[in-house]
């Protein structure tokens, strides 16, 4: 029953660490965007904090497929290459309006 349980207990923990929320995923652009998006990064993006859920989930992807973008598209789409469709909702859903 011991043996169980732990191995329960341990797969809950790695399952709940591989699994990312939007704040988990958000903190590797906070560097640039600041913590709540507040910041232009580099001096030369937009204030994400001030875009909409759909702007943001539109940019995001455009990095993605190299569509979108101005002077830093090569660097953002490198920093979004691995990200789900599901990362790109739950960063928008917390940093959009």
């Amino acid at each position: 029953m011991k043996k169980i349980v732990i191995s329960v207990l341990a797969l809950l923990a790695l399952s709940s660490s591989v699994m990312a929320d939007g704040a988990t995923t958000f903190k590797k652009c906070s560097g640039c965007h600041g913590a709540t998006g507040e910041k232009s990064a580099l001096g030369k993006s937009k204030v994400i904090s001030a875009m909409t859920k759909k702007e943001i989930a539109t940019a995001l992807k455009g990095y993605q497929d190299g569509t979108y973008g101005g002077a830093s598209k090569g660097m953002m789409k490198g920093q979004v290459a691995t990200l789900s469709e599901t990362d790109i909702k739950e960063v928008s859903d917390l940093i959009g309006k």
